[in-house]
């Protein structure tokens, strides 16, 4: 089976070529790999991001601008979706290479350990995204500014927000990551199953009608 998202939906036992950059390359010239990677990447970044959202602002009380909490996620998630995509199409050939390698004789085993990797490699990549986004798009940076003028209320008084320590911070991203973009990985194989799923053969044996 040539390099494609495809060896994840149907595994083969045949050993996965060598990872290089043409394998890159082939990867993505299946359609289906390139929709996959959408997929994903909008399940990682905005469900996810809903998630983060929860985990930065409420539990961990880290507040954020005069907007509202559909605004802010919207903005968390979309900055996450066009510094993080990049990322994860690197990522997502990388976890079907190392699935395929591990498990070439198991293939139930293939999408499942996929997931694992790649949700763990992309958790892995957004360990600094705290102090990205308090450089880029968070409470006082020109971004959340601009946002707050034309969605938010700029008069507003912000409430106090906790502050941690950037290595308190990137740990605990790295901590809610692993399983969280662990479970996303493997709900996004779940979907793609269902959705890249060929089409039933039509029967060509029919009887004619008289």
């Amino acid at each position: 089976m040539s390099p494609s998202f495809r060896a994840v939906l149907s595994p083969a036992h045949a050993a996965p070529p060598p990872l290089s950059l043409r394998a890159y390359v082939d990867f993505y010239r299946d359609p289906a790999s390139r929709f996959a990677l959408l997929v994903t990447a909008v399940t990682v970044c905005y469900v996810g991001g809903l998630a983060m959202f929860w985990f930065h602002s409420v539990y961990l009380d880290e507040g954020g601008p005069a907007i509202s909490w559909v605004v802010h996620w919207l903005l968390d998630s979309s900055f996450a979706f066009i510094a993080l995509t990049p990322a994860l199409a690197l990522i997502m050939p990388f976890a079907v290479w190392v699935a395929r390698a591990v498990a070439p004789a198991k293939k139930h085993l293939i999408p499942w350990l996929y997931a694992a990797v790649a949700g763990t490699a992309f958790a892995l990549v957004t360990t600094p995204g705290p102090i990205a986004h308090d450089m880029l798009v968070g409470r006082g940076t020109w971004v959340a500014e601009r946002v707050t003028q034309a969605l938010g209320d700029p008069s507003s008084p912000l409430q106090p927000a906790a502050d941690y320590p950037p290595l308190a911070a990137m740990a605990q991203q790295l901590g809610a990551g692993v399983p969280l973009y662990i479970a996303l990985m493997a709900i996004t194989v779940f979907i793609l199953r269902n959705l890249l799923r060929p089409a039933p053969a039509r029967d060509s044996g029919s009887p004619r009608e008289s």
